[in-house]
């Protein structure tokens, strides 16, 4: 990886913010069409910490294993969202509704009386760490970043560049069966 635009190879999401998961589950079924979205409720990938913090692991910090963010470089001690994905093809569409805790960097997109409103666009990466070096090479830090089950993810903000996030992922074998089961569900309507 040689500059930033090399993140943006591997299209796979759209990612959204709401306020209310049903209703917006409700727009993608009902007003474009998606077929049924996958559902989970509070979500969470906090972890309890002691002390007055943890320091941040991509920076020397501990080695984390298991699910985890870090979000501004601290270890979220509580961090939980509503999510629900669907694809349209290979296409995936995440909606994501802030709940609790570490969790600003959903809840200040969000737009009231709206049923989502855009918040990134995500990409795959056969290695996080390749990622990480190429961030920090361009003087750049990680807005969130850690793993969930076996996928490990980051969101780099460029926002003010481009008015949106970019998130990265690096999927294990069981988050590639999910996302693959999610276009094979999408390419099964008739």
């Amino acid at each position: 990886m040689k500059s930033l635009s090399d993140l943006m190879r591997n299209f796979m999401q759209l990612g959204y913010v709401t306020e209310d998961l049903d209703a917006a589950v409700d727009f993608l079924e009902s007003t474009l069409g998606t077929v049924q979205c996958v559902k989970h409720y509070r979500s969470s990938l906090g972890r309890p910490t002691t002390g007055p913090g943890v320091a941040d692991p991509l920076a020397g910090g501990p080695r984390l294993d298991g699910s985890h963010v870090v979000v501004d470089g601290s270890l979220a001690a509580e961090w939980v969202i509503d999510v629900a994905l669907v694809n349209a093809g290979p296409t995936n569409i995440e909606i994501i509704r802030p709940v609790s805790g570490s969790v600003e960097l959903y809840r200040s997109r969000l737009r009231p009386d709206v049923p989502a409103t855009f918040h990134h666009l995500g990409f795959r990466v056969g290695d996080f760490d390749e990622v990480d070096a190429l961030v920090q090479r361009s003087g750049r830090t990680w807005a969130q970043y850690g793993a969930s089950g076996g996928m490990r993810f980051g969101y780099l903000d460029l926002s003010a560049e481009l008015g949106h996030f970019v998130e990265v992922m690096e999927l294990d074998e069981g988050s590639e069966r999910m996302f693959s089961n999610l276009e094979a569900a999408s390419d099964a309507i008739d």
